[in-house]
């Protein structure tokens, strides 16, 4: 794939996430995404067979660049910092309100799960992407039952994102972290 090409579909594809973001899927075109990226409606077809084809693709696009920023932050924390804690501070930046419009991938299956079946598996792929993350982070750290702890504070992760999206406010991930640190200390 040329290098024009992959910056084409990429601008498509970031286009649409945001369009789908903002706005009822249904409500959103194939014109109003060839037009707000910049291309012809022939071009589109060229990169993405459907509006449906383009529509999962965002979603794992969405997963792999959720994925690739919690490595980063990780990556970057201080050895003597609580991991397990630190996803939650991530999550604060990640809610913050003048950019989180809700969880794409519930938003996705609100949608689209009936019509697109394929909808539901990367929704949740995505879901326990964030429960395998935070048991993994349980295990490297020695806490004693990693998988009920992962699975715990991913319930935690989850419903602060919901609350947030609800309160268009960052403060339920603040909640969150300290409910969180009450259960590594239990």
């Amino acid at each position: 794939m040329t290098a024009r090409r992959i910056a084409t579909t990429t601008r498509i594809l970031t286009t649409a996430a945001e369009l789908f973001s903002g706005n009822a899927y249904a409500d959103v075109s194939v014109d109003q995404i060839a037009q707000q990226a910049g291309i012809t409606k022939m071009t589109f077809y060229q990169h993405f067979r459907s509006k449906d084809e383009l529509a999962l693709e965002c979603l794992r696009m969405r997963l792999k660049r959720r994925e690739e920023k919690l490595d980063k932050f990780l990556a970057g924390l201080d050895p003597k910092s609580d991991p397990l804690l630190a996803v939650f501070d991530w999550l604060e930046e990640w809610l913050d309100p003048k950019h989180f419009k809700g969880c794409a991938f519930v938003k996705a299956v609100n949608e689209l799960s009936v019509v697109l079946p394929e909808v539901q598996e990367i929704a949740l792929d995505a879901k326990q992407k964030v429960r395998q993350r935070l048991t993994a982070l349980a295990k490297r750290s020695g806490r004693a039952r990693p998988g009920e702890l992962g699975r715990e504070l991913a319930l935690i992760f989850e419903g602060a994102q919901s609350l947030a999206l609800i309160e268009c406010s960052a403060r339920p991930a603040q909640v969150a972290r300290r409910i969180a640190s009450l259960l590594l200390r239990a």
